[in-house]
């Protein structure tokens, strides 16, 4: 049996909400996607490359989304996207969900911009409560609204294009992970606390991370692009960003602090149904040991992309690498073999040379970025 994995979304905290009214099919035979939209209180957004399934009014916003997605992914990796149903927040049936994994072979539980104003906005009131037991609903309201603007401005997730970046990022490692790895027993929406062994498929961190940053949107990539402007600028060598060597085996850096959050919310029915998706703020990230933060992970992801795609001229460079590595390869050993052919280096250690030179000259003279607040996925 194969150990359900999770994916990371470095966002902000979000919560699910149960929807009643949902169970009537539990006690009946499997029902067709067509009785599933048929249900009053759900919405259906359907598409070539899939389906969005909501509560009603919440699923316009994702009109095309997985279609780019899959477009993107077919453009990187000249394979047709694994078809995708994405279970807005309050759809929360666990029977709903596992039906879905039988008709598709993504199946994405997802949070609307709206969904994560409810947890900000409930987990003030809460706070609040405890502190000022008899606060009048009027003044607890402001308090509210105002801790709502402040949080949502701080880390821009109420904007709508980032929003669209992170929801095409996340499809994409799914993307990536059934389309090399087909056989892989994945599942998002229902993680075993007991099972967390490893951050998302079977391939090395380094390039699961790669197919997801690049489906991203132009509003997304801008961050990574900051993190890369503040690496040149820094004068040392980027040394806030990881060795190839170090980078193409190593565990993805957040891991380990994602990992806590979903055993811990485990525990309860409502953390339970948020599935395998973690968001953590940036400013949630802790550096690791070495004294580098997640958020570079992200940031050298897209610049390396961008380094080997500009040097092969070949747009589905990872495509190449995915299915070397998919059948047992190593990057050092597909540089060894392919590198020349390729025109790359046939070493990691040049490889990473090169890699330094194009940043320092593709980045140089840009302005120092103030702090980004862009999301990290």
């Amino acid at each position: 049996m194969k150990k359900p994995t999770y994916r990371q979304i470095i966002l902000c905290g979000i919560v699910f909400v149960a929807v009643s009214g949902l169970l009537a099919w539990q006690t009946r035979a499997a029902p067709t996607l067509e009785e599933i939209c048929a249900d009053k209180a759900i919405e259906c957004l359907t598409s070539p490359a899939g389906v969005v399934i909501g509560k009603p009014g919440s699923t316009a916003i994702y009109a095309g989304g997985v279609d780019r997605a899959a477009d993107q992914f077919y453009q990187f990796f000249g394979e047709p996207a694994p078809r995708a149903a994405v279970v807005l927040g309050e759809v929360v049936d666990r029977s709903l969900r596992r039906r879905l994994r039988e008709l598709y072979p993504v199946v994405l539980p997802w949070l609307t911009i709206q969904d994560r104003e409810n947890m900000v906005a409930e987990g003030v009131r809460r706070q609040v409560r405890r502190q000022q037991p008899d606060i009048g609903e009027k003044a607890l309201d402001a308090i509210v609204e105002r801790s709502v603007e402040a949080s949502l401005a701080s880390s821009n997730t109420g904007s709508e294009d980032l929003h669209q970046g992170v929801f095409a990022h996340e499809l994409g490692h799914l993307f990536f992970i059934r389309t090399f790895w087909p056989g892989e027993d994945l599942d998002v929406t229902e993680p075993n606390r007991m099972q967390l062994d490893r951050y998302a498929g079977p391939g090395p961190d380094w390039l699961d991370e790669m197919a997801a940053v690049l489906m991203e949107n132009e509003a997304l990539t801008a961050g990574r692009e900051e993190g890369l402007t503040d690496a040149n600028n820094a004068a040392n060598d980027f040394e806030a960003l990881w060795p190839l060597e170090e980078y193409f085996d190593m565990q993805h850096p957040a891991f380990d602090q994602a990992k806590r959050v979903i055993q811990a919310r485990q525990n309860t029915a409502q953390g339970r149904a948020r599935g395998g998706v973690v968001m953590l703020s940036r400013e949630d990230l802790e550096n690791g040991d070495d004294g580098r933060s997640p958020a570079m992970f992200y940031s050298q992801s897209r610049g390396f992309a961008d380094f080997m795609i500009e040097r092969t001229g070949n747009q589905r460079i990872f495509a190449t690498i995915a299915r070397d590595i998919a059948a047992g390869g190593t990057m050092s050993g597909w540089l060894a073999r392919e590198g020349a052919a390729m025109a790359l280096p046939s070493n990691i250690n040049q490889l990473e040379s090169e890699f330094w030179r194009w940043l320092a000259n593709r980045y140089k003279d840009q302005p120092l970025s103030s702090s980004s607040s862009h999301p990290h996925t």
